[in-house]
């Protein structure tokens, strides 16, 4: 078991898996209180094209998809506001639009050495320690800016409408974490791949729900469990031999399953008593 720490593969996936699971949790929890779940899908297909566009360019692929996922981030955010848009009409063209390009480019360039499909459903345990590091790092800057803002991030996700009356700055405000949901997203596509990056934005949310009381609260309780999903899904790939990106989400949704049941019989004890 402790060989298995040893491994130097093990200890980068480890390392920018429970970065990424960090960061992850707490947006997702101002994700989820906003009732916009669909951005991080949105933002991680769009992301998609500019890995197929750094493939086909043969520049590193991440880079390219943050570039591509922070535009996107401002695109949509220009297109909603102040219009009749619903988020979720101009997503979609932007999560198709995404996709489509993110398949011609990776068509074009299916005989280029980097692997697209890395990127569509992770890889983690092939992570370079650039990445790693690049990973860790911008984790880090994107908690401390929600840390250092957090009262003003509340308030723009809680009250918008108060907000945008009360500060002058909340436009600002509202396009950052926009911004830092972009850039959490692009270096997430090598951890848990493109199609499955919403699961560790939302499920650890959703599983902090059942226990926590407070906001406070349910972000801590969602990276835990966040954490605990990354452990258990690069566990389970080497031990068992299954995908990484697999391994996490289904950890994740068993203990989105079993939390929930076991929030239920604690809900029905205390009705009872």
């Amino acid at each position: 078991m402790f060989d298995f720490f040893s491994l130097q593969f093990v200890q980068y996936s480890l390392i920018a898996g429970l970065a990424i699971a960090i960061a992850g949790a707490v947006l997702g929890n101002f994700i989820v209180a906003a009732r916009q779940s669909f951005i991080s899908e949105v933002l991680a297909h769009t992301a998609l094209s500019g890995v197929g566009l750094g493939v086909l360019l043969n520049f590193f692929p991440t880079f390219v998809a943050g570039i591509v996922s922070v535009f996107v981030a401002g695109l949509l955010w220009f297109l909603v506001r102040g219009s009749s848009r619903t988020p979720e009409s101009v997503g979609m063209v932007l999560l198709t639009g995404g996709l489509a390009l993110a398949l011609l480019f990776a068509h074009i360039a299916r005989d280029n050495s980097i692997s697209f499909d890395s990127f569509l459903f992770g890889s983690v345990l092939t992570l370079s320690f650039l990445e790693v590091v690049l990973t860790v790092l911008v984790s880090v800057c994107v908690l401390l800016v929600l840390f250092c803002f957090w009262s003003r991030f509340l308030l723009v996700v809680f009250d918008p409408v108060y907000a945008r009356t009360r500060f002058s700055s909340s436009v600002f405000f509202e396009f950052l974490f926009l911004f830092l949901v972009s850039l959490v997203v692009s270096f997430s596509l090598k951890v848990i791949g493109g199609l499955l990056i919403g699961a560790l934005f939302v499920i650890p949310t959703l599983c902090a729900q059942n226990f926590a009381r407070s906001f406070r609260a349910s972000v801590v309780w969602s990276v835990l469990f966040a954490v605990s999903g990354v452990f258990l899904g690069v566990l389970s790939s080497y031990f068992l031999d299954v995908p990484a990106s697999s391994g996490i989400v289904l950890s994740l949704i068993l203990m989105f399953v079993f939390s929930s049941v076991f929030s239920f019989f604690l809900r029905s004890n205390k009705s009872l008593s």
